[in-house]
């Protein structure tokens, strides 16, 4: 099969056809098929089939390109393997739009974006706000347009409980939340980290601190700045851009709601 997102053509070349609906459950969030065989970027995928020597089992193996990333008995770790090298290289090669590691919320008309990497503590804020009436966008990645105003990607959110580190999925909806439709501009920039007890004493950043913040969460800010340093200098001019260490994500949602909502000077 042969797909397209966000500007690139992926094609998956499977030895067992029956596994591509499998497969499709984890393209990247708003991926459309394509006719065309001609791709950026190929995977093959190796179906385990019955083991011709008893008592072996055979492996699923994945490629990307020429290279293996996946060899496993367990067809889904290998599916989950697919998705998050997919969901990388969409972000790397993304042709016209920018991928930032962030969460977002849309709240009156503008978008809150939570920068950070994996445990920073951004899924539990947007899961705060979402729990008071802001729109969920992301929990992964800020899609910015090259106007600088961030596209939905709601895929579900990854929820941790307390030290558990295997997260659960959960849909917007099953968190009582509405999923944002329309682009929206940037409204605030959230610089945080989560640390227990941690006092919330946010300072404003500069354009060129903003910047600095969002280049170290962009996916492709060194394959080409000549794009994306354009999109970012529009989000940092245009919108408040605050840093400080949070405690309990509940104790400062009303805080940035109110923030956001402020004129920005």
């Amino acid at each position: 099969m042969s797909f397209s997102a966000y500007g690139t053509h992926f094609g998956i070349r499977v030895t067992d056809p029956t596994v591509l609906e499998r497969v499709q459950q984890h393209l990247p969030w708003g991926w459309e098929p394509a006719a065309s065989s001609q791709v950026d970027f190929m995977y093959s995928l190796v179906a385990a089939g019955a083991s011709k020597r008893q008592g072996t089992r055979p492996y699923h193996l994945l490629y990307a390109g020429s290279g293996r990333i996946a060899r496993t008995h367990n067809f889904d770790e290998l599916c989950a393997r697919l998705a998050s090298h997919l969901e990388l290289v969409t972000a790397f090669l993304a042709k016209n739009c920018l991928f930032v590691h962030a969460g977002v919320v849309g709240w009156q008309g503008k978008a809150i974006m939570i920068p950070g990497r994996s445990f920073s503590g951004k899924t539990s804020l947007v899961t705060a706000l979402i729990k008071r009436g802001a729109t969920y966008y992301s929990d992964e990645f800020a899609i910015l347009d090259s106007q600088g105003w961030v596209r939905p990607y709601p895929s579900p959110l990854s929820v941790r409980d307390g030290d558990d580190l295997n997260a659960k999925k959960y849909a917007a909806e099953e968190l009582g939340g509405q999923v944002g439709v329309e682009p929206l501009p940037v409204g605030l920039v959230v610089i945080t980290d989560y640390q227990p007890e941690a006092q919330w004493r946010p300072r404003a950043l500069s354009p060129a601190q903003a910047m600095l913040a969002l280049m170290n969460n962009t996916i492709a800010a060194l394959r080409g700045p000549e794009v994306s340093i354009p999109i970012l200098k529009q989000v940092v001019l245009k919108a408040k851009t605050i840093k400080s260490k949070r405690g309990e994500a509940e104790e400062i949602v009303p805080l940035l709601q109110k923030l956001v909502s402020a004129p920005h000077r």
